[in-house]
């Protein structure tokens, strides 16, 4: 079994069938940023790509719509979620219309770059440096948005019981690799285990977060001389101890129901699953 290190670690935080974290971008921005638009070989690499919008909006529903189903919404919760989410989306559509303006800017350096090269001049230093600044400025617009997004998606959050707001944070998935974790020690050899259960306690120590690689290593041993009985008994509260190091922080979280639900298709997907609760119910 693969060792849980801090790559497993921070993968394990967007493993919820979410749309993840907020991520804003327009047009070729989510592909190419324009440093890496800068960095890239003279020869690009040959790619067959064909957009396909229908498709992709798709594959989001199907995501968007795995999660709505674990939830089981009720036809209160979806009423109020509603309102709620529509504001999300306005925040989000803001947002973003503000990065096309910036995007713009970046467009016309650009092709005033294109246009020198074409022509074999030299590029003035001065144009160079307004991509960069253009670059920090829409990185920065980015991240205040996602941030503004992430406080408002706290509306959201409190309207979910705390079974659902673990299913939406992903703190069920990081509760069942904890518990994996666990049970993969137990059943080591002892040679196998001394050497494992140190090297899981380095990597996943946070002595931030209370969690030091001594305390760990001490929380395994714990683990590995219970009986089965016992072990059956207390399994659950040993692995709820050990998933906020597999799970995301408070932040994190907020951000990922802010990418879910300002999602432009959530509202209308929360009110066919309401249409669905109307005719299913007597």
């Amino acid at each position: 079994m693969p060792r849980k290190g801090p790559v497993e670690i921070m993968s394990s935080r967007f493993a919820v069938g979410l749309i993840g974290m907020v991520v804003l971008c327009t047009g070729l921005a989510c592909q190419r940023s324009v440093g890496q638009v800068q960095a890239e070989s003279a020869y690009p690499m040959v790619t067959v790509t064909r957009e396909n919008a229908k498709l992709a909006g798709l594959h989001d529903d199907i995501r968007l719509l795995g999660m709505l189903n674990r939830l089981q919404l009720s036809a209160e919760q979806i009423n109020r979620l509603l309102p709620a989410t529509e504001k999300l989306q306005q925040q989000r559509a803001a947002a973003q219309a503000e990065l096309v303006a910036m995007e713009g800017d970046v467009e016309k350096a650009l092709a005033q770059k294109r246009r020198l090269l074409l022509e074999d001049k030299p590029v003035p230093e001065g144009l160079g440096q307004l991509l960069q600044t253009l670059q920090r400025n829409e990185e920065a617009a980015r991240e205040q948005a996602a941030s503004k997004l992430g406080t408002s998606a706290k509306a959201v959050r409190a309207l979910f019981t705390p079974e659902q707001l673990d299913i939406v944070t992903g703190q069920y998935e990081a509760q069942l690799q904890a518990q994996e974790l666990l049970d993969w020690l137990r059943g080591l050899s002892d040679t196998d285990f001394g050497y494992e259960s140190a090297a899981n306690a380095e990597g996943l120590a946070n002595p931030d977060g209370g969690f030091t690689q001594e305390a760990l290593v001490k929380l395994f041993q714990t683990v590995r001389k219970l009986s089965v009985a016992d072990y059956e008994k207390e399994r659950n509260d040993y692995a709820k101890q050990l998933s906020p190091l597999y799970g995301a922080s408070e932040d994190e979280e907020n951000l990922q129901i802010a990418g879910a639900f300002s999602h432009p298709h959530m509202a209308d997907l929360l009110r066919g699953k309401l249409k669905v609760i109307g005719d299913e119910a007597p």
